[in-house]
């Protein structure tokens, strides 16, 4: 028998998630101490940030399935960088993330989120802008108003 999840019925807040979210940066931070330790050949990418990031994020947030860099055809497709939700369904869309390198990045990001993941049939519960430096984070969450 399958049991759908319907986020909507998740208890949480925006500084609840801002603070789960700073736990999984601080512990992207721990794990990965060398994350920005490239030589000059190399250089660091949005990418690469979102896929080790996924990778706590779905520690801290276990009771939804992560997902990273999927297209949404039905929405030109776009692609968030990061989502909880419960493949299958809409309604258990929880939380959508966008990750920049820099925080001038952050407004338009919120912006965007309010547009594409908030409105039409995704309607995601909260939208998270992440600007990831090499030594510091900034988040904003925002929640999708009914």
């Amino acid at each position: 028998m399958e049991v759908i999840h319907d986020s909507r019925n998740t208890k949480m807040n925006e500084d609840q998630i801002k603070s789960k979210l700073t736990e999984a940066l601080s512990r992207l931070y721990e794990n990965q101490v060398n994350l920005f330790a490239f030589t000059s050949q190399t250089h660091q990418t949005e990418w690469n940030l979102v896929n080790h990031l996924a990778n706590e994020v779905r520690n801290i947030f276990p009771e939804f399935d992560c997902d990273v860099d999927v297209i949404k055809p039905n929405l030109g497709n776009k692609r968030p960088d990061i989502i909880l939700h419960k493949r299958g369904t809409h309604s258990s869309n929880f939380l959508v993330i966008e990750v920049k390198r820099s925080e001038s990045e952050l407004a338009g990001d919120l912006d965007k989120t309010r547009q594409s993941w908030f409105g039409s049939e995704l309607n995601y519960q909260f939208g998270a802008v992440i600007a990831i430096m090499d030594n510091s984070f900034i988040i904003k969450v925002i929640k999708n108003l009914p």
